[in-house]
This record gives C-alpha cells, sequence and structure tokens, in this order.
C-alpha cells in the first residue's frame, strides 16, 4: 500500500510540473535589449525614485495590503473603497505609468528593465481592473477578504508587540463600518453574481470570528483605558458586521444577477494580465491539453501496474479507450483514498507529509531550504469557500513564521 501512495503522490508531482510547465511556457516576452550600462545612470536614479513612490504612495491608498506584503507603516489605516478611492488609486498609477514611460529602457540597468517592465505590467493592470473590469463594482469577496484581513493579518504574526497589534487592530475595527457602509454604496446588485453573493453571505461574519479567537482573548494585555477603547471598536465593528449581513441576505442576494462568466472581451486581457504572456487563450489550452494527456497516460501506466490482482478490477488493455482510462484512473485513485486520514487527523497528516517532503528536498539537494519554522493551520472562516491551502507570508517581513492555510477536501479527476 505504501508502493500505491508512492506512485499515486509521484504522479500528483508530474501533474503539478506540467502545469508550472505550462505556466512557464506562457512567459515568452521578448527580453529588453541586450545593450545595458554597466555603472548606475541618472536612469537608474529616476527609477528608484519612481519604484520608491509607487511602495510608498500605492501602499498608502491599500494600508490591508501593505501588511499582507510586511510594510506596518498603515497598520492603523483601512482601505478607502469608494469610488473616489478608487480613483485616487488610477490616478496615481497613471501618474507612475507616465513617469517610467518617460524613460530609456536601454539606460537602465538589466535589473531595472526587468523590474520596470514588471512595474509597468502591473500599473496597467491596477488601471485595467478598476476602469475596464470594474470588479469593485460587482464582486463582493473582494471586501470580505479586505475586512477579515484587516484584523487577521495582524494578528497571525508577532511582527511587534501584542499590545501595539490590538491598538492597530482597534484603529481598523473602528473604521469598519465607513468600510461596509462603502461597500455598500459601490456594489450593484444587478452586477453580482448569485454564487458570488452566496459565498459572502457566508464569508462575512468570519470577521466576528477572528475577533473572537484572535482578539477578545487578549484584552488583558491591555492597560484599563486602552481595552476599553478596544471593545468600544470591537462592539461598533458587530454592529456593522450584523447591518452588513442582513444586507447581504435581504437585499444583495436576491438581487444578484450577474454573469460570472467575464466573457472574452474581458477574460482575453485579464489572461494576458495575469499570466504576462503574448500567447492567446486557444494557445494555452492547447498546451495545457497536451500536458493533461500525457498526464492520464502516466496516470493509467500506474493503475495498469498496480490494479492487476485487486477485486473486480475494469479492463487494462495496453491501448484503452477514453473510458477505460478513465475507469482505470478512477479505480486506482479510490485505493488512494482509502489512505486518506480520518477528518479530524488531516493536520497531522499534513504535518507529517510536509516533514516528508522537506526531508527528501534536503537529502536530494534539490534547492536550498532555510529553517523558517512554518505551521500548518486551519483556513480562517472569511476565506473558506474559494481555496485549497496556500502560504500566508509577506515579501517583505523579515520576522516570526509562515503559516500554511489548509482545508479538508477530496480531491477528483
Amino acid at each position: 500500500m505504501s508502493s500505491l501512495r508512492s506512485q499515486c503522490h509521484a504522479c500528483a508531482i508530474g501533474i503539478v510540473s506540467a502545469a508550472f510547465a505550462v505556466l512557464a511556457g506562457c512567459a515568452l516576452i521578448a527580453p529588453p535589449a541586450p545593450t545595458t550600462p554597466m555603472t548606475p545612470t541618472a536612469a537608474d536614479a529616476q527609477f528608484a525614485g519612481i519604484s520608491k513612490r509607487y511602495l510608498d504612495e500605492m501602499l498608502e491608498l491599500t494600508p490591508v495590503a501593505a501588511t499582507a506584503l510586511g510594510d506596518h507603516r498603515h497598520d492603523a489605516a483601512l482601505d478607502d473603497v469608494s469610488a473616489a478611492g478608487y480613483g485616487r488609486r488610477v490616478a496615481l498609477a497613471r501618474e507612475l505609468l507616465a513617469s517610467l514611460r518617460a524613460l530609456d529602457p536601454t539606460q537602465l540597468s538589466r535589473a531595472h528593465q526587468v523590474d520596470a517592465r514588471l512595474l509597468t505590467s502591473e500599473l496597467e493592470y491596477q488601471i485595467w481592473r478598476v476602469e475596464q473590469l470594474r470588479e469593485w463594482r460587482w464582486n463582493p469577496l473582494i471586501y470580505t477578504e479586505l475586512a477579515g484581513n484587516s484584523v487577521y493579518l495582524l494578528m497571525a504574526r508577532d511582527f511587534a508587540p501584542l499590545p501595539q497589534r490590538l491598538h492597530d487592530v482597534g484603529e481598523r475595527l473602528s473604521e469598519l463600518p465607513r468600510l461596509l457602509a462603502q461597500v455598500r454604496e459601490v456594489l450593484d446588485p444587478a452586477r453580482v453574481p448569485r454564487i458570488h453573493a452566496e459565498t459572502a453571505v457566508k464569508q462575512n461574519t468570519g470577521v466576528l470570528t477572528l475577533i473572537d479567537q484572535l482578539v477578545v482573548p487578549q484584552l488583558g494585555v491591555l492597560p484599563e483605558d486602552e481595552r476599553g477603547r478596544l471593545k468600544t471598536a470591537i462592539g461598533r465593528a458587530r454592529t456593522a458586521v450584523t447591518q452588513h449581513q442582513l444586507w447581504l441576505e435581504k437585499r444583495l442576494l436576491p438581487e444578484a444577477k450577474g454573469d460570472f462568466r467575464l466573457g472574452a472581451e474581458l477574460y482575453d486581457p485579464k489572461l494576458r494580465f495575469a499570466l504576462d504572456s503574448p500567447l492567446s487563450r486557444e494557445q494555452i489550452r492547447a498546451r495545457a491539453q497536451s500536458e493533461l494527456t500525457r498526464t492520464r497516460a502516466d496516470m493509467y501506466a500506474i493503475a495498469r501496474a498496480i490494479l492487476p490482482g485487486r477485486p473486480n478490477p475494469p479492463p487494462l488493455p495496453a491501448t484503452p479507450s477514453p473510458d477505460e482510462q478513465q475507469a482505470a484512473i478512477v479505480a486506482a485513485l479510490e485505493l488512494a483514498y482509502e489512505q486518506q486520514p480520518p477528518r479530524d487527523q488531516v493536520f497531522e497528516a499534513a504535518r507529517h507529509a510536509f516533514e516528508q517532503a522537506q526531508s527528501f528536498v534536503r537529502t536530494a539537494d534539490l534547492v536550498t531550504l532555510y529553517d523558517d519554522p512554518l505551521e500548518i493551520i486551519q483556513m480562517p472562516e472569511f476565506q473558506r469557500g474559494v481555496a485549497l491551502a496556500y502560504p500566508r507570508t509577506g515579501p517583505t517581513r523579515r520576522c516570526g513564521h509562515t503559516c500554511a492555510n489548509t482545508t479538508r477536501a477530496r480531491s477528483t479527476i
């Protein structure tokens, strides 16, 4: 049975590797001109100023994103999600984009050429998302994520003394009624897809769960006056979330008539921005289909190796029909499913699997692994419904530990 697990694991790695191969193949961007200055130039200094302005001013406009990135200068602030707030982001993006386009890329160092191209693409994407995709008008999940992260990101890491983080939580909670009121103002219920509305209804109260689990138990570390202010902010936040829940259930959900499909006019540019690739979706699909065909052939080969001798095996011809291939793959996966842990042992199994993977990578000397601790934790309520697992740490954070959020699921094919 351990052999079966190893083979199925190898096949799973193959699927992931195939996916990465497809995505890697998407990035066929022509590189900048090879002629680059050997020493820093005036253009390099200008670009450094532009990038600094982006990090300073754009993150000030999106403080929760700043916290996620590990920049804690704005931890006591909460985003302005009004139409005017989005307008300020676009105006800044246009200014920075104009400054970037005024630079001569051949006068930039090679590193700055790459960074300038990445920043240009990101600024164009930000403008397009606000002005063309206009997701801020029809996707309530943007705001359940924002509200939840405004608390979670401050309490899930010990990047600063606990009293300071609790103070910042209180400041953000005091702004939560304003944020939720802005959400109700900017969302157009008729454009919201019903699945988005249903998920928002389920996620909205997750911020209250965070408060009860992460904030309330820590109130005792604060002096009495600060504890009182935080309790007041929590009370107002509870009222605001309850009011917003009623709006979600009584107004948004009944009126949600939008189509979750973007359509080619929006999907194609979003795909280009997301993958930073000139390949069309048809080309990407063709590559993905080729990898899928290869991977399923590998899965069938494993099935042919492990199913003979098992009770009631499906037909296993050398050249199977699509239905025969599918039946064999399903039968092999069912054997693997028998080894899945009980629900109350999922996290222990995930920790054990991580330790095994870590040991294998180090033994094989595949890549350098650092000793930063990793904690596998349960997916916060406000993030459930659209993801299975992912790491949570900011790229600019230099302290604390990394958490991998996970939830229980059974894979299908």
